[in-house]
Order: structure tokens, then C-alpha cells, then sequence
């Protein structure tokens, strides 16, 4: 594959361009193999409607509301270690998983296929449903539908605690460099690519963005310096760019394993206390 949209480059850009857009859009895995989580003992679980299907997920513990907040092609089981330890921590915990995601049902594009726009989506209905939180975890495309999902709903974002691991800045950017760590994507593919995305998905990529997000609350940013669909530089820009954030930089544990580590839950644990 690879080979191949290095030759497109050359000879095909506007048929590679067509072909990465259905890429796209489409999700890591089916309904049988897409990653999922359980709720856990004594959580409460709850079904949401949301864009003519559901967003499941469940809320646990009590305290200052926290949400978890996945990315593209993740689930609530991503945050199963980091909800144990803020409820044991004295924090409740909502965590959700968005149309055409873990537990949830299939999105205005099926089961195999969503877009950003589906997760803030998400978000919105969760925070109509359970109001502002005190803080919120999220991981990668989960930073970025957060943010915009609070925004939209009216949330004052200065009062939220932000603690975002691997975070997904969107924009051109974000899209191309997340595109490049699967196939190499030349400029000639990725100018097609571009207007071919936002036509389907109803947005400009710059507007589906971290990048030129006003963020005054405080931030907690965790970026692994070897994060290869997510490059730490984002994580550091966002970091240098809103007046209270800080970067925890870590090694070895690349975009996923992020969301595992007992040294992050333990920082992020820390962050939300202070």
C-alpha cells in the first residue's frame, strides 16, 4: 500500500485522493472487532439519543463530575484503569462512547464509518444530559471533540480542568500528519484530498481545530515523544500556546499506552486535585 500511493503521487494523485477519503472516514474495526469496555460494578449505565442512534456509557462514583472522553476508534474501555482511580479518588466519572463507537449504535454512517463531527455531537448530548464538569480526560480526536462539544454547549471552558493525552490538534495539520504515519501522502494527494474531505464531512478542516481555540483553563497535556499518528510537536504547541497549560513528556509508551500507564493516571489524578 505503501508503494503504491508513493507511485499515485506521481501518476494518480486524484484517484489516491478518492481512495484515501473513503480511508477516511472509515473506522479501525467492525462492530465485531471495534474496541469496547464494560461498566464497571456499581455504575450506572445510561443510553442516550444522538443523531438517530445511541451514545452509551456510564456514570460512576461520586464528587466533582469528571467526563472521559475517547478518540477515533476508541471506547470507554480505554479509560478502564484511569476511572478507577479518580473514583477511588473521591471523583464521579461519566464516560461515553460516541455513535459508531464501543458500545454504542451505528452512526448516520454505519457501523463502519463516522467523522469528527459525530463525536462532538456525542459530547453535547452527554453534557445536556449531566451538565458542566469540574474536569475533563480525554485522548487524542477526544481533546479535540471535547473542547468543541463544551464550547457549543455553552460550558465555561475557564472553569473546566483539561487533561488531554495524545491530543489530536485537527486542522491540515493534524489530518496530514496522521494520514502520513499509514501512507505517504505528497502534496499533489493531499491538495485533492482536502476539498474531497470537507465536502463530505460538511466542515473545513481548519475549523475542526485546536489550533486558534482560546483555552484559558488549565491544561494538563501528556505527549509521548514517540507518538507516530499523533507527533509530540502538537502536543508541544498546544503546550507553548495557551497561558495555562503544562506538558508531562513521556517515552516508550506511543499513542496508546498513554492511557495505561500508572505514572499518567497518577499525574492526571494529581492535576485534577490541585
Amino acid at each position: 500500500m505503501r508503494s503504491g500511493f508513493a507511485a499515485a503521487e506521481r501518476v494518480a494523485p486524484d484517484r489516491a485522493a478518492k481512495v484515501l477519503c473513503e480511508l477516511w472516514f472509515r473506522l479501525p474495526a467492525g462492530p465485531e472487532k471495534r474496541l469496547r469496555g464494560e461498566a464497571p460494578a456499581g455504575a450506572h449505565v445510561f443510553e442516550l439519543e444522538c443523531l438517530g442512534s445511541t451514545v452509551w456509557g456510564f456514570d460512576w462514583g461520586n464528587g466533582p463530575l469528571v467526563y472521559l472522553v475517547h478518540g477515533w476508534g476508541g471506547s470507554t474501555g480505554d479509560f478502564k484503569f484511569i476511572a478507577a482511580n479518580l473514583v477511588a479518588s473521591g471523583y464521579r466519572v461519566v464516560a461515553f462512547d460516541a455513535p459508531s463507537h464501543g458500545n454504542a449504535g451505528p452512526g448516520p454512517w454505519g457501523e463502519r464509518h463516522a467523522n469528527g463531527l459525530h463525536l462532538i455531537e456525542a459530547m453535547n448530548v452527554v453534557v445536556e444530559k449531566f451538565g458542566a464538569p469540574h474536569a475533563v480526560v480525554a485522548h487524542s480526536m477526544g481533546a479535540l471533540s471535547s473542547v468543541h462539544g463544551l464550547i457549543q454547549s455553552g460550558v465555561d471552558t475557564a472553569a473546566v480542568r483539561f487533561a488531554m493525552l495524545a491530543p489530536f490538534i485537527g486542522g491540515q495539520e493534524g489530518f496530514r500528519d496522521t494520514i502520513g504515519a499509514i501512507v505517504p501522502v505528497g502534496p499533489r494527494i493531499f491538495e485533492r484530498l482536502v476539498p474531497l474531505g470537507e465536502a463530505k464531512s460538511g466542515i473545513k478542516l481548519d475549523d475542526f481545530s485546536l489550533r486558534g481555540v482560546e483555552l484559558d483553563a488549565p491544561v494538563l497535556i501528556v505527549h509521548d515523544k514517540g507518538d507516530r499518528p499523533n507527533p509530540f510537536r502538537h502536543g508541544q504547541t498546544l503546550a507553548d500556546g495557551w497561558p495555562n497549560a503544562a506538558l508531562m513528556a513521556t517515552t516508550g509508551l506511543g499513542h496508546r499506552k498513554v492511557l495505561l500507564n500508572p505514572a499518567v493516571s497518577f499525574r492526571v489524578r494529581e492535576f485534577l486535585g490541585q
